[in-house]
């Protein structure tokens, strides 16, 4: 019996991304085969290495910077870089996040709040990371007529020189038009938004609605407000890297291309819970269904929390929001029951009753008619990374 293959795994364990990166590495070993995985956790900043002993058949890595990819070429091994950045005349296979995506998904969120205004915090420039994410944030909204506003923190403006970034951060955001929806490129963005909008007595989410590109569970419930984000299921990123690495080190030829996972959905919480729309009745509607949207209600429960006939609230309604009170609803149950679908292993029955669908056959219905799926096919293609 072949001894099982050593894979080095060298991946920084200071954000909840990685952490979850590193599960799917591991859940993929349980799945598929007996790896022996030297995981080497470590700070951003700290040097990566492979013991000299250890002598591994294939590697993982966050391949950041030079030295590290000349260290890794020299191992003679296949090697998976799940970093967002490359380094140019090391083009290692990626698997990586899909930012497109990314910002694609954010700007949607913030327009459905019915925001107007726009901007994006990104990272200092960095000379091997090209930014998808702002450019594709931008280019969405841009299809809708709305511009927006852009902040690119300078070089130093990191830890430990972070009061500088607080500092820039209140600067730019006194100036920017309110109310405004501004996505944070990561939670460290998002989170010190959070905290510059507080030192300046701004609002959130009513003045200042902010998104995060990723979730970070830990720094996104500890912001005053929790801070809404992108699900990116960094668990897939990991899960496909090793899967690549495991056909690598099976012989087989490699694409060449980048692989991008792209993100789950929108974890909602507080820190966008606004709605930009000076038309009172269609708040509380919106607010009204937002509460109770995965309880069994329908349009007539909402009108009888607003005094508006049902034509006159589907009239404001479609003017505000370009969708009617029950798209409102049946919206918020996809997103749900989708989230549910990727995230769980709930079985279909009981994912429809949290989303708030009175029977399965209902959900059944809506997933074909709105996503041309059914939530088992939905469910198997999230986890695949091929949605």
């Amino acid at each position: 019996m072949a001894s099982p293959r050593r894979v080095a795994v060298l991946i920084d364990s200071w954000s909840d991304y990685s952490n979850h990166v590193v599960k799917g590495i591991v859940r993929y070993v349980r799945e598929h085969t007996p790896w022996l995985l030297l995981v080497q956790s470590r700070d951003a900043r700290e040097q990566s290495t492979v013991p000299g002993h250890w002598r591994p058949q294939g590697v993982i890595a966050r391949v950041t910077y030079r030295a590290l990819a000349q260290r890794l070429r020299r191992l003679g091994v296949p090697v998976v870089n799940v970093s967002r950045s490359t380094v140019p005349e090391y083009d290692f296979p990626q698997v990586a996040l899909d930012e497109r995506a990314v910002g694609h998904l954010a700007a949607e969120h913030l327009l459905q709040q019915g925001l107007r205004q726009f901007a994006y915090c990104g990272l200092p420039s960095q000379a091997n990371y090209n930014d998808t994410c702002g450019p594709a944030f931008a280019d969405r909204l841009a299809r809708e007529g709305r511009p927006c506003h852009v902040f690119q923190p300078p070089l130093s403006a990191k830890p430990p020189h972070a009061g500088v970034t607080i500092a820039n951060l209140q600067r730019w955001l006194r100036r920017l038009p309110k109310p405004i929806g501004v996505l944070g490129l990561d939670p460290e963005r998002a989170y010190e938004l959070s905290e510059a909008c507080w030192a300046s007595e701004i609002q959130v989410p009513d003045e200042v609605a902010i998104i995060a590109g990723e979730d970070d569970e830990l720094l996104c419930a500890i912001s005053h407000p929790p801070l809404s984000c992108i699900d990116t299921g960094p668990e897939r990123v990991g899960y496909e890297a090793a899967a690549r690495l495991d056909r690598l080190m099976e012989g087989s030829s490699d694409p060449g291309q980048p692989q991008y996972v792209p993100p789950l959905g929108v974890i909602a919480r507080h820190s966008t819970d606004t709605l930009a729309i000076d038309d009172a009745d269609v708040v509380r509607a919106v607010r009204f269904i937002r509460q109770n949207a995965f309880t069994p209600i329908a349009v007539s429960d909402v009108l009888r929390e607003v005094p508006l006939s049902r034509r006159a609230l589907e009239q404001r309604f479609r003017a505000l929001l370009g969708r009617s009170p029950a798209a409102e609803i049946r919206r918020l149950r996809i997103e749900r029951a989708k989230e549910l679908l990727a995230r769980t292993d709930w079985a279909i029955p009981r994912v429809a009753a949290a989303a708030g669908f009175s029977y399965t056959e209902v959900m059944n219905q809506v997933f074909r008619r709105e996503l041309n799926l059914t939530p088992t096919l939905y469910r198997r293609g999230a986890r695949a990374g091929e949605l």
